[in-house]
């Protein structure tokens, strides 16, 4: 099997996953008659573990060298854990094993960018992470219409049986990656980034998270307010469509355009930028036809920051960080997007769409990180060049 075809069915196995979990593992819950309370816990585990894991697991698997290896024991774990929920209805049981899956889960992705990135530049030229990455998009938004069909027919209990095969999928395509041929790490430099290097990592991190976990609002009540706007739920469907399509998009050009440290960050500085425009607009409640544009810019907001993102870090980052710094950013957006879903719940009731400009002043302030990110980075680069005329 091409590499490439196993990278893309990685990301296929790892979305779709999401695209159930997210949307419909509120409906099994709430089927175990637990009350929203509980649900909320529930639901914010999987976050907290995976502030918790990412650092860990993806330092022990760069101090290891053994990415692929990791990838597939936490992708089995999950495989393992997941069909318990099938077995119990309580809360207790329900938050252990929850919690228990998102330690093994929360790394997968940070996992997965780095085994890829490291492919791109080794082992597997012709692997284009925007081309195989774009196939976590197209799984989620199919997981999205699957599993609504789904529940049209069947009882909320299917939804463990779709995340079982989601995440038995997910292991298999794990090990196929696995069994690629292993890219050694090159000559190890420092096991931590000396000096400026070190400082570049924290911005683009700090940065990148800010512009992600600022689509939190959205995220929770976007889909609330479009219908209580009088958007019906056709439409609604169709503008988070565009999301996805736009971001598909982005992600099939993105590869081309990541080739060297100057690109990835302009994809990075773009992604910033239209976040705070796009969170700027959207507080002043726009028309349905404005708000199709907007979803179009998703591409940006999201895509373009996180290929920016990863890219920008990989090359920053030592042979033996790679996990690493992908751990900190999927660790410090996960913190984040939970403090600012959680921040949004109780802001948006009394301020409505006005909410956005908090989203804006978050999407601005990692702007403004990446922007001294980048200066540093070209002055470095202006230093290096200079040494050796």
């Amino acid at each position: 099997m091409p590499a490439r075809l196993r990278f893309s069915l990685l990301y296929a196995a790892l979305f779709f996953e999401l695209g159930i979990n997210l949307p419909f593992f509120p409906v099994w819950l709430r089927s175990q008659h637990l009350d929203d309370g509980r649900i909320g816990i529930i639901l914010a585990m999987p976050l907290l573990a995976r502030v918790l894991a990412n650092p860990v697991v993806t330092a022990v698997a760069d101090r290891q060298e053994r990415l692929s290896g990791t990838l597939l024991i936490c992708a089995a774990a999950v495989a393992i854990a997941t069909p318990l929920l099938g077995t119990t209805s309580t809360f207790l049981p329900i938050l252990l094993l929850v919690a228990a899956i998102g330690l093994a889960q929360g790394p997968l992705i940070a996992l997965s960018d780095a085994v890829t990135l490291r492919a791109t530049r080794a082992t597997v030229p012709t692997v284009d992470y925007g081309r195989v990455r774009l196939w976590g998009s197209i799984a989620f938004a199919v997981a999205n219409i699957s599993g609504g069909i789904l529940l049209m027919w069947f009882e909320p209990d299917m939804i463990i049986w779709l995340l079982t095969a989601s995440a038995l999928l997910t292991a298999l395509t794990a090990l196929t990656v696995a069994r690629l041929p292993s890219t050694p790490y090159g000559e190890r430099r420092a096991s931590r980034p000396a000096g400026r290097a070190g400082l570049l990592i924290v911005l683009v991190v700090v940065g990148a998270a800010c512009v992600q976990a600022s689509h939190g609002l959205i995220y929770a009540f976007g889909t609330l307010h479009w219908q209580s706007s009088g958007i019906g739920k056709s439409m609604t469907g169709m503008l988070w469509a565009l999301g996805v399509v736009s971001e598909v998009a982005v992600f099939a050009v993105a590869g081309r355009l990541v080739g060297n440290a100057k690109a990835a960050m302009f994809l990075l500085l773009l992604g910033a930028a239209v976040a705070t425009g796009r969170w700027l607009f959207m507080a002043f409640d726009p028309n349905v036809e404005l708000l199709a544009v907007f979803q179009l810019t998703h591409g940006f907001t999201f895509g373009a920051t996180h290929v920016g993102s990863i890219v920008v870090l990989s090359q920053l980052a030592a042979p033996g960080m790679q996990a690493q710094v992908q751990g900190w950013l999927a660790g410090a957006w996960a913190g984040l997007m939970a403090l600012l879903t959680a921040l949004s719940g109780q802001v948006y009731a009394s301020w409505g769409e006005r909410t956005y400009l908090v989203m804006a002043g978050v999407a601005a302030t990692g702007l403004v990180l990446i922007v001294v990110a980048a200066l540093s980075s070209a002055s470095s680069r202006r230093q290096v060049q200079a040494f050796e005329a």
